[in-house]
């Protein structure tokens, strides 16, 4: 028998202590704190959970209430979370636009989390006896998202990222999509409409995005399961990393500098697991680097990475890019062990050239 993710998701709030708000006191702790708003007004009352994975039907890891101000914080050993919140009595669901994020030892991440309301799927008959259909709409604060992409995914392996399982075509100016044809199964929705217009990439900020707030969903066989996707709006954030890295991977920090020494404000830092870069997803992925240029990649296991920093995502840089590899080795590679925190990581671009 299944049993719904919701229904485990509130037994699962309801067996635990109440607001727990830190799950380690010792050194190699750190915190999650941030406000919850729904527009621009803080969300009191709200369950704020850190999650092991981006799954939150699992059994979360912390939890705590925000305060009036919708302020919250959460201590945990440092590592890779992702931060989700329900307000059940209000229907209200919020997710980071950053998620996950990490947190280092002795150190404050702030991840702020915009609010949705949650809408129940809804079910009506679908042709094909054998299979499963979904459907719904986008919406961006109300009004229907045009050209927005949603994404399919059988599980949370791979972050909820990259192409998934299936991708629809953009959603038109009622924010319309349909997937028809799945197999019976559970699925992870997710939808992303990036101001550059690409089908994948990193989440910008500016880009809107919206994850299904009861994932992941369950398509049965001649049902159309009917949902609706609230996007949120990724607002500025801290530079961090933008792929999920599990226990036993390694952090790496550091600066990217310009060939003047100052701080190169607005590019990504990347590591690939292979020396040909831009034809595959990284294994890691900073957000745009401020003004400081510094950068904290979390890799997801140990190895050989080659590290470099870019302004865009995906193929070969481009003439006039700023572009520069990790050049203390030779083939610019890092060896990382288990658990390893490297630092001190200091990266040069330049505009490329051609002659």
């Amino acid at each position: 028998m299944r049993i719904p993710a919701m229904v485990i998701f509130l037994y699962v709030l309801m067996t635990l202590p109440s607001a727990t708000a830190s799950v380690a006191g010792a050194a190699n702790s750190g915190i999650i704190e941030g406000r919850v708003i729904k527009g621009d007004e803080p969300v009191a009352g709200m369950m704020v959970a850190a999650y092991g994975t981006l799954d939150y039907s699992a059994r979360p890891l912390a939890t705590t209430l925000s305060g009036a101000d919708g302020s919250y914080r959460l201590e945990l050993p440092a590592g890779v979370y992702a931060v989700y919140g329900r307000l059940a009595a209000a229907g209200l669901f919020a997710f980071c636009g950053r998620n996950p994020v990490t947190v280092t030892e002795q150190a404050s991440t702030w991840a702020g989390l915009q609010a949705v309301t949650t809408r129940p799927a809804t079910s009506q008959s679908y042709a094909d006896p054998y299979s499963a259909a979904i459907e719904g709409q986008v919406l961006a604060e109300g009004k229907p998202l045009a050209d927005a992409y949603v994404y399919l995914y059988l599980d949370v392996a791979d972050d909820l990222k990259g192409q998934g399982y299936r991708r629809s075509p953009p959603t038109g100016k009622d924010g319309f999509f349909a997937f028809d044809g799945l197999p019976e199964s559970d699925y992870f929705l997710v939808a992303r409409k990036r101001s550059a217009g690409g089908q994948v990439g990193p989440v910008l900020e500016g880009d809107w995005s919206a994850i299904y707030t009861a994932n992941p969903l369950t398509a049965l066989a001649g049902k159309t399961a009917v949902v609706t996707l609230c996007a949120i709006r990724k607002t500025r954030a801290a530079a961090g990393s933008e792929t999920f890295s599990r226990p036993g991977g390694a952090l790496v920090k550091g600066r990217v500098l310009d060939s003047a020494g100052d701080p190169a404000v607005g590019v990504h830092v990347f590591a690939y697991t292979e020396r040909v870069i831009g034809h595959k997803r990284p294994a890691a992925l900073s957000a745009p680097l401020g003004a400081d240029g510094m950068f904290v990649l979390s890799l997801p296991e140990a190895g050989r990475y080659y590290l470099g920093a870019r302004e865009e995502y995906g193929d070969s840089p481009l003439p006039g890019e700023r572009f520069g590899m990790y050049d203390k080795s030779a083939d610019h590679g890092l060896e990382v062990s288990a658990g390893a925190v490297i630092d001190n990581i200091t990266i040069v671009v330049e505009p490329v050239r051609l002659d």
